[in-house]
């Protein structure tokens, strides 16, 4: 699916352009000519032949071309009206189609219905709609502006697409304010036909970008959002900034995994399986801007700082700040409150001309020697000469300072409010450029469904198929040679949480006291045990290793989502787990095990002996296939896993089909 034609038409058609200056398609229209687009313009109105100087066409058909691919359509009507136009454009040849106009799925059911019809004509005749319900989008490389949006002038190297027409118009506001360009601006809208993916995968190749940023709500193909980003990332930092990830309205599954693995932790789980960069607020969307739109900025970008500061206080709070994101601090120089730009200059050139590849954090508060619009001339003239360091400035203060950061902002230096803000920021794109180099691609799987019983035997069975060991289970009254002591358990769909139900009996020495647990439990249990899904099974109690939970969810979305840490009745209350997308080989589950808070107790605390690593990696790698071919499996889990000092059994499991 090509988007050349997309992004780079030949010509625009505007379906609802209008003399009427407060119609959307006639602000479309004016932004498109405003842009300096110099391709043909062709306004689309059933009654007027004349619109802002343009020839009017009453229809699409008319208008005149050859080559109907080349152009791109922009449809900005009434919902009801908007499907006779898609079918016009298939029948034409109109590949490309932005639909601005509401009124679909996100306002009613039959909005909703004729949504679905949308999609289904598109799919019929191969088209690439952006919308419905959108503002459009800015491709300010190739200068045009096809919204309904005010865009600043001039171009930028990070391309934003946000799901949110509002989040958009005011992310395009408040960069204007700040005389900041981007690249491409994309309002995504329903993302009926294109979304996310698609933008993606055309703009990884774009070499005028260098990062993408993302407000998104919803992420339709995880799988293949992750296989796009994989790829990206080592390239180019992709910035996602994901609404709804509070726990809050999710329901509770019946399982452990279930419970702790969902829909807000597998987006977490894909967004670092991919190597983008998480952001949680458009206050730290913000912060980034500064630093991503410079040049070279991962050569530029270091973990260690150096201060130059007039404030002492200041100084302190952005040691404290750099101490608590756990990056470094080699130095700080105070030029004292009385420092005018001559001595900034002379500490900032001093540190410079250093070999060392140190970010120079530069702080100043207004004070009786400051000469803040000097300093400022300083700093961007020495930036200039050295354009291979990161220097970030915080000057604090009101009317003092403001006209020297607007300058140092206009000269697309990154300027920060306080030190914290830019420290932070840098901590983010450290992390993405620790990480980005090693990031594995992430391969898209077609699911794949085996034969899988939810019967608790049957899943002890499952277990062994794929080489993990399990502690002895019979079903009870079945004759074998016991040995003591042994657990009586109760299992079967009633009991996927034993505990609470009194379902585990401990502790039973002898065929007496056995035979005494499960008559008393048959009788307090009598309907429930009536059902033949339901029984009890019998086990030799384990008396060391360390208990651990192992499991996995099905997201619908990212797939399966793979979850490790500490197990038994207290895994849901304490929670000290890890979760990951299940796509794991021998190498990624050891680094996962090392990536856990408690790998000092497996790595053997206190002098005590280590657990069996390798033996947790090769059922961590087991449980990431079981998951990849059986996707009829929604939820799975091993808890109590027994992790020894040599080799680990399953002790109990449970699955949701």
């Amino acid at each position: 699916m090509s988007l050349d034609y997309f992004f780079k038409p030949l010509g625009v058609a505007i379906v609802g352009a209008s003399s009427d200056k407060s119609k959307i398609g006639r602000q479309v229209l004016d932004n498109i000519s405003a842009s300096g687009y110099r391709g043909k313009l062709y306004p689309i109105n059933l009654k007027e032949t004349k619109i802002a100087n343009l020839r009017a066409f009453s229809s699409l058909e008319n208008i005149p071309t050859r080559n109907f691919a080349s152009i791109l359509v922009v449809i900005a009507i009434p919902a009801q009206f908007v499907m006779s136009e898609i079918e016009k454009c298939g029948k034409l040849g109109l590949k490309n189609i932005v639909i601005i106009s509401a009124g679909f799925k996100e306002s009613s059911a039959d909005g909703a219905i004729l949504e679905k019809e949308l999609v289904e004509v598109a799919n019929k005749y191969k088209l690439n709609i952006l919308g419905p319900n959108c503002l459009g989008f800015i491709n300010n490389i190739n200068r045009l502006n096809a919204s309904f949006a005010a865009s600043g002038s001039g171009t930028g190297r990070i391309a934003l697409l946000s799901q949110s027409g509002a989040i958009g118009s005011a992310v395009l506001d408040w960069l204007k304010d700040k005389n900041f360009n981007l690249g491409y601006f994309i309002s995504l809208g329903n993302k009926a036909s294109l979304d996310e993916n698609d933008f993606l995968e055309y703009l990884a190749n774009d070499k005028n970008i260098s990062a993408i940023i993302l407000y998104l709500e919803d992420i339709k193909n995880g799988r293949k959002f992750m296989e796009l980003v994989s790829r990206v990332s080592s390239k180019k930092p992709v910035v996602v900034l994901k609404a709804g990830m509070s726990e809050r309205g999710e329901q509770i599954a019946k399982s452990h995994t279930g419970a702790m693995a969902g829909a807000s932790a597998a987006v977490k789980a894909g967004l670092e399986r991919s190597g983008a960069i998480m952001v949680e607020s458009l206050e730290e969307l913000f912060n980034l801007l500064p630093l991503l739109q410079m040049e070279s900025m991962r050569e530029r970008l270091s973990n260690t700082f150096q201060i130059v500061t007039n404030a002492g206080g200041l100084a302190v709070l952005s040691a404290d700040e750099i101490s608590k994101q756990e990056l470094f601090l080699r130095n700080s120089i105070d030029v004292l409150g009385d420092a005018d730009a001559i001595k900034y200059e002379l500490a900032l050139r001093n540190l410079l001309s250093q070999k060392s590849k140190d970010n120079i954090l530069i702080l100043l508060t207004p004070q009786t020697s400051t000469k803040p619009l000097e300093t400022a001339a300083v700093i961007i003239k020495l930036s200039k000469k050295y354009p291979k360091r990161l220097i970030v400035i915080s000057f604090l203060g009101g009317a003092a300072v403001y006209e020297a950061k607007e300058i140092m902002k206009h000269a697309k230096l990154p300027v920060y409010a306080y030190p914290e803000l830019a420290i932070r920021a840098i901590n983010k794109l450290s992390d993405w450029k620790d990480v980005s180099f090693g990031v594995q691609p992430y391969k898209e799987r077609l699911d794949k469904f085996g034969k899988t019983e939810v019967d608790y035997l049957a899943l002890f069975s499952l277990l062994k198929k794929y080489k993990i060991n399990t502690v002895k289970t019979i079903r009870y009254g079945t004759e074998a040679t016991l040995t003591y002591p042994v657990v009586l358990k109760a299992v079967g769909p009633d009991f996927m949480h034993k505990t609470d139900k009194g379902a585990i009996m401990l502790g039973l020495d002898n065929q007496l006291s056995l035979e005494k647990a499960a008559a008393s439990f048959y009788s307090q249990n009598k309907k429930i045990m009536q059902k033949e899904e339901n029984y009890l099974v019998v086990q030799p109690q384990i008396s060391s290793g360390l208990e651990l939970i192992l499991g996995f969810k099905r997201d619908v979305s990212f797939g399966p989502v793979l979850l490790v840490g500490l197990g038994g009745i207290y895994a849901e209350t304490f929670k000290a787990i890890k979760i990951v997308i299940a796509d794991l080989d021998k190498a990624r589950a050891l680094a996962l095990i090392q990536s856990l808070s408690f790998f000092p107790i497996l790595n053997g605390a206190r002098g005590k002996k280590s657990y069996d690593i390798n033996s947790l990696a090769d059922v961590i790698v087991a449980i990431s296939r079981l998951a990849n071919e059986h996707a009829e499996i929604k939820e799975f889990d091993i808890n109590p896993l027994f992790l020894k000092e040599k080799g680990a059994l399953a002790a109990d499991v449970r699955a949701i089909i």
